[in-house]
């Protein structure tokens, strides 16, 4: 734009404009996990988490299955985004019987640029609140939500996952090594999978842009239209769903909702 702007003005000719070549890293698929395997990494951490020697090993197994489903429900970043929520960066909305939750997201790699963004959550959320609700009855509206029971901070999550994907041999993928970031493509790779929304929204709902996802997902992006390119129709959008949305509204979780949202109402978080 700069040359542009000089040869218009006829500062320089445009013989003189330099040719410029990009010589930076070129982008690289990323590593993600099928709904198989994110399960098998699942299961192991549910067995290996009562295991611990310690109590607080226990305790840090026990909110990374909550970490883990909530990247998985969510697409945010493990890390930067999801380390810094809050209770009162949960927001509810319901109806008689269903309820739907967002989330702020406040600290993280984009917002300095683009400023807060809100983050619609997959319905099966709902499974990870009720159980760090109950976890922490005494939670105040600044209060991190993942922490552990005492209120400290945890720096050994990323840790234990990487233990799970060893026992699981799941840390090596033909896309490169897999690791707790993995949860937020998979996301990616799934929602572009289920054709659920399109990716300029998906590219908002994860903040990040546009170009960033076809090239990175580009290989996904093709198995979008696979119906319309093939003729075959399949059940891949409902295998794809239903491990995480299916939620089951009994007695005790309409409860819960009525708790949360009555909370919500008089001290602005669930």
């Amino acid at each position: 734009m700069l040359f542009d702007y000089a040869v218009k003005h006829k500062w320089m000719l445009a013989s003189q404009v330099p040719a410029l070549e990009n010589k930076g890293a070129e982008g690289q698929r990323r590593a993600a996990f099928s709904i198989d395997e994110y399960i098998r990494v699942r299961e192991k951490v549910e067995e290996f988490r009562h295991e611990g020697r310690r109590e607080k090993t226990r305790q840090i197994r026990e909110l990374l299955l909550d970490y883990m489903d909530f990247a998985i429900l969510t697409g945010m970043r493990p890390g930067s985004e999801i380390d810094n929520l809050t209770w009162a960066d949960m927001h509810i909305e319901r109806d008689t019987e269903r309820c739907r939750f967002y989330v702020t997201v406040r600290k993280g790699k984009t917002t300095k640029y683009t400023g807060t963004r809100e983050v619609v959550c997959k319905e099966a959320i709902v499974k990870v609140l009720q159980r760090l609700s109950n976890r922490f009855p005494n939670r105040k509206k600044d209060g991190r939500m993942f922490v552990l029971p005492d209120g400290s901070a945890v720096k050994e999550i990323a840790r234990n996952f990487e233990k799970a994907l060893e026992l699981t041999q799941l840390k090596n993928s033909q896309q490169g090594e897999r690791s707790l970031y993995s949860l937020r493509h998979s996301y990616i790779t799934w929602e572009l999978m289920a054709q659920n929304v399109s990716i300029d929204v998906l590219a908002r709902q994860c903040g990040t842009g546009i170009q960033m996802i076809e090239q990175h997902y580009s290989h996904v992006i093709p198995r979008m239209f696979g119906r319309e390119l093939s003729g075959v129709a399949l059940e891949t959008k409902k295998l794809l769903t239903k491990q995480f949305s299916e939620v089951d509204y009994d007695e005790v979780l309409q409860n819960q909702i009525d708790r949360w949202a009555k909370n919500y109402k008089r001290r602005g978080f669930i």
